[in-house]
């Protein structure tokens, strides 16, 4: 039993380490959050006019066994919420000439109003499985006719668990092994705010902030640490148009808790507000190619692929990440998104 009891210790820290993804990152890696800002700042709830519903799937390390795989659902609306002189596609224009780009934000500001959401999150990391759900509410509010600021916050639960049962080992029927299921479940909060205009956007968020002391129990007793650490992001981005092209150019810094800071730096070229391209790079981790489309004004989906850079390209073949959004409620039938992008 003993060499049991020292299985399920090792196990349970490796799996542990690995779910950091890097240098003590607890939160899944998103190379699409550009298109759902939501997973990183619950301040973007109820952005928009209608309610946007998304569903995505990652395979992160290709090749590697026990590699994360990452599944989630969010949505997000507005209550009350009115765009002064915004238009929709369909809906009758001034025949002036202008540029093709960028029709659907020709609006000065919008009104004060909230935003609500939610986040269902499963992540599966070797035999550590991350599941969350989190509720989400925002207040939107325009400080002059372009730009607008608005707060958010997050709360709900997290729950890590390492399933014993199908943990190897040298002595199948150790009684540190006969099936049990580790489980550990904390309460979760965010908090953010994000500044943004029609062109350009800041946001600054904080994740996992309740930094509970409660520990991992193992069926013998053994404690291992199973702490939340705190995430912060900053992001910031502006867009600018060329003809039938839209470029924006963003940024995004990351920290989680005592361990350096990364960098992403990213690029997303968009065709006539349908089709877009994009690539990013990730520090120390990864470059990524996106690219997606908006097919009507309720779908659009987006996909990227990460070619892995740190120590373990070696083993790896890469990431994969897939993404569907629907639209619902459009009632300007938007196809293109004014503000999140």
């Amino acid at each position: 039993m003993k060499a049991g009891k020292y299985l399920v210790v090792v196990s349970l820290t490796l799996v542990w380490m690995a779910s950091f993804r890097a240098a003590a990152q607890q939160m899944p890696q998103f190379s699409q959050y550009m298109t759902n800002s939501l997973v990183i700042n619950p301040a973007v709830a109820g952005i928009e006019n209608y309610m946007d519903v998304r569903a995505s799937y990652r395979k992160q390390w290709i090749g590697i066994e026990g590699a994360p795989t990452t599944f989630y659902t969010s949505m997000h609306a507005s209550i009350g919420k009115s765009d002064r002189n915004a238009q929709g596609r369909g809906k009758a224009r001034n025949t002036k000439p202008r540029s093709s780009v960028n029709r659907n934000n020709r609006f000065h500001r919008v009104s004060p109003h909230h935003g609500i959401g939610a986040i269902a999150q499963v992540d599966q990391a070797g035999l550590l499985k991350t599941s969350s759900v989190n509720l989400m509410y925002s207040f939107h509010l325009p400080l002059t006719r372009s730009i607008n600021l608005s707060s958010g916050i997050s709360a709900g639960v997290l729950k890590n668990s390492f399933n014993t049962s199908k943990a190897r080992s040298i002595t199948p029927t150790d009684a540190a092994l006969l099936g049990e299921q580790v489980n550990l479940t904390k309460a979760d909060v965010s908090i953010g705010t994000w500044l943004y205009t029609s062109r350009a956007f800041l946001g600054i968020s904080g994740a996992q902030l309740i930094n509970s002391k409660s520990d991992f129990k193992t069926p013998l007793d053994v404690s291992i640490s199973g702490r939340l650490i705190p995430h912060y992001f900053v992001t910031a981005g502006y867009r600018f148009s060329v003809h039938d092209l839209m470029f924006t150019p963003s940024i995004l810094y990351k920290k989680a808790g005592p361990s350096r800071g990364a960098i992403d730096l990213n690029m997303k070229a968009m065709y006539n507000e349908r089709v877009w391209i994009g690539a990013s790079y990730r520090d120390r981790d990864a470059v990524s190619f996106l690219f997606g489309a908006y097919v009507s004004h309720v779908l659009d989906f987006g996909y990227s692929y990460d070619l892995t850079t740190s120590g373990q390209n070696e083993n790896s073949a890469g990431s994969h990440e897939f993404m569907v959004g629907f639209k619902l409620n459009n009632r300007l039938k938007v196809i293109c998104p004014r503000w999140v992008w």
